[in-house]
């Protein structure tokens, strides 16, 4: 099934034809960078400061990006091969990796390595609650239970993400199976040669003009390369890759902190018209049932989605463009359109060592629905206006590390309706799961007009299992996901992390965090809530007294319970907005705070030390 074009075509001429200019003057001569493969289970990697050339053979003329300056990446201890982003990991299923990860970074600061996509306990997520400390080594085990697909990992830290991931911070890990994946001698995987990654980054640099060549002293005060005008894939811009004349495998990320990416292939580097199929073969969460061919694909910021792309009907050394399509304008945060993001060149001499020459029509099995009932559904709403200043928040309440959002069941199916209110699209992300799109009401990828789909009649924004799906502004996503495996303690420091994954709106404040705990942690006399009424309760842990604050507004009553589902203390509250409760008399321990009106019901757990 292709995409159509109609008024986004006329988009596409109409922005080209209005950078004709530059188009002609972009110079593909920077080989793209493929970073180097690092294969565990055991990995040992230094997180350290770099210098970095993101314009190695000086192929801009607005900007002199031909010097080195100042980055983050990723290496395996003793190897220098990145001085941005970091090597690409290797991950087997079934297995345990292994990790000893130090933040050797010259700045005093703190960082997480956040493994997005991937299904692991909660102290080895890598988000928010795992910091690395400067100078110290953080070594998780990472039991891999997810099936082959394509995560990435990166910096996690709250309020520093999109700081420390513009700066550099970011990889692609692989996840395979090669002794009971079907597809594997199928499909391409000669890495670097016909199974290439490609990460793509926009970025914008400030530079002191006074010194000619700028210099890595030149950057002003507080400048780091961030959004802008310039567009990087591994880190360069104008990226030009070889490929073999044969079908290549590209495995594409949006790792970028807020731009959206509409991309597609053609010969025509001016005013495409004409474009090559990418066939689609996998999303974040692993193979699709089908290939499906698209002669487009909106890219939301932190997905990933594998083409395919038969190049065996172009002539040697024919050269296609990685188009800069049009964005719809709730999801453009800045992007800029009007020149290409690199360019491929057929080279019949690339021999792979497992040559693959046509791509097959079925992938995997009948796609379905994960098995089991719902047992809960849960609805949120994304809040905020474009401009307004206030903070971006999901159900009007910001992140709070100390605050549990959300409990869920371990081992069970769960809905979640996410409403976006606002007037921009956001690509929701949830930690931990690999969800399944049963329902988008509204405005849709690159769609002018809303409409409504449901499970099993998908198109191929929906179809496959994803952790980051865009939701275009006004517009009702609803999925299903299985919160298998690695319960945890039923408290905050073991949260999960939902967010819109434009690092600005995650910093500020559009983040809520959710445990997954075992039945055994519930006293069968204290139920979850029912409603979106948010009381916090915190801090967790807590010595001598606890605070409530929540939106609440009709009195109730406080009761605590140990895990035994034996009340130990019960405190009627008028006003609980804003309560303190006086918790020194009681056991310490494990207890579950509850609190209950006539119409609703808040628990939390909390740990008292």
């Amino acid at each position: 099934m292709k995409l159509r074009f109609t008024t986004l075509l006329f988009m596409c001429l109409a922005l080209a034809a209005g950078f004709s200019s530059g188009l002609q003057a972009q110079n593909f001569a920077n080989p793209l960078p493929i970073p180097y493969l690092l294969p565990g289970p055991e990995f040992d990697i230094d997180i350290t400061s770099a210098q970095h050339n993101f314009d190695p053979n000086a192929t801009l003329t607005d900007i002199n990006l031909n010097v080195m300056l100042s980055t983050y990446c990723y290496n395996e201890v003793g190897n220098t091969g990145m001085t941005y982003n970091g090597p690409t990991l290797t991950f087997e299923k079934g297995g345990e990796m292994n990790l000893d990860i130090s933040n050797n970074i010259d700045e005093d600061m703190g960082t997480t390595v956040h493994w997005h996509g991937l299904n692991v306990p909660a102290k080895e997520d890598g988000g928010p609650h795992q910091v690395i400390e400067h100078g110290a080594t953080w070594s998780p085990t990472l039991p891999i239970v997810d099936p082959v697909q394509t995560i990435w990992y990166h910096s996690h830290l709250m309020d520093f993400t999109t700081d420390q991931v513009i700066r550099g911070m970011a990889g692609l890990i692989v996840v395979e199976d090669p002794q009971n994946d079907p597809l594997y001698s199928e499909l391409p995987h000669d890495y670097g040669v016909n199974d290439i990654p490609l990460n793509i980054q926009e970025k914008g640099f400030v530079l002191d003009s006074s010194t000619t060549p700028p210099t890595a002293t030149a950057i002003k005060a507080g400048e780091k390369p961030g959004n802008g005008p310039w567009t990087l894939v591994n880190g360069v811009v104008n990226a030009v890759a070889r490929v073999p004349r044969q079908v290549v495998r590209l495995r594409i990320l949006n790792g970028s902190p807020r731009k959206m990416f509409h991309i597609g292939l053609s010969t025509e580097l001016e005013n495409p018209t004409t474009f090559a199929d990418m066939v689609m073969i996998a999303t974040g969460g692993g193979y699709l049932p089908a290939a499906i061919p698209v002669s487009s694909s909106l890219m939301a910021v932190g997905d990933r989605i594998e083409f395919l792309v038969d190049f065996s009907s172009y002539e040697n050394g024919t050269t296609l463009y990685m188009s800069n399509l049009a964005v719809p304008s709730d999801a453009n945060y800045g992007t800029t359109l009007g020149s290409a993001l690199m360019a491929f060149v057929v080279d019949e001499s690339i021999t792979p060592d497992n040559p693959v020459t046509t791509i097959p029509d079925e992938l995997d099995t009948e796609y379905k629905l994960a098995e089991g009932e719902v047992a809960r559904t849960r609805d949120k709403e994304l809040l905020g206006k474009k401009g307004s200043g206030d903070l971006w928040t999901i159900d009007g309440t910001p992140m709070d590390m100390s605050v549990i959002n959300d409990i869920v069941l371990v081992n069970t199916k769960e809905k979640w309706i996410i409403h976006n209110t606002t007037d921009v699209a956001h690509p929701f992300h949830i930690h931990k799961v690999q969800f399944q799109v049963t329902r988008y009401d509204g405005l849709l990828g690159t769609m002018d007009d809303p409409g409504q789909w449901e499970y099993p009649d998908l198109p191929p924004d929906l179809i496959g299992y994803k952790d980051v799906q865009l939701i275009r502004a006004g517009a009702t996503l609803e999925f299903e996901a299985r919160f298998d495996f690695f319960p945890s303690p039923l408290l905050a420091s073991e949260g999960f992390m939902y967010h819109c994954h434009i690092l600005t709106h995650e910093d500020n404040s559009m983040m809520h965090q959710f445990v997954v705990v075992d039945s055994a942690d519930f006293p069968t006399s204290v139920k979850e809530p029912t409603t979106q009424n948010v009381l916090m309760v915190h801090p967790n842990p807590v010595a001598n007294t606890l605070t409530l604050k929540g939106s609440f507004n009709e009195p109730g009553t406080l009761r605590i319970y140990n895990l035994a589902g034996q009340m130990i203390k019960e405190e009627a509250l008028n006003v609980p907005a804003d309560a303190v409760l006086d918790v020194r008399d009681l056991p310490r321990g494990a207890v579950v705070v509850e609190f209950s009106t006539v119409s609703d019901r808040f628990i939390q757990k909390v740990l008292l030390e």
